[in-house]
């Protein structure tokens, strides 16, 4: 019974943490994609202004989302914690 709650676990802190960093990652990819269209379009090739405008973005979404994060990852916890006290009945 406690390598099928280990197990479980496991498989739901994965699923958390793809969860937790795909706006992050959706962002930084939408926005570097952007900016790599117009630097191509007008031929200008400074990767500071990619890198910049990429940090801003990332921030910028981490700022908006960080409660919904911090939330996710405490109820996750908790029912960790709950499993684990659970288990070691």
């Amino acid at each position: 019974m406690s390598n099928e709650i280990i197990a479980q676990l496991a498989s739901n802190l994965l699923w958390l943490v793809l969860i937790l960093s795909l706006p992050v990652v959706v962002v930084a990819s939408v926005v570097g994609v952007l900016v790599s269209l117009v630097q191509a379009l007008t031929q200008v090739q400074d990767q500071t202004i990619q890198f910049l405008l990429k940090l801003i973005a990332v921030c910028v979404t981490l700022v908006m989302t960080y409660h919904w994060m911090g939330a996710t990852l405490i109820g996750y916890t908790n029912m960790a914690f709950e499993q684990i006290s659970v288990m070691g009945k």
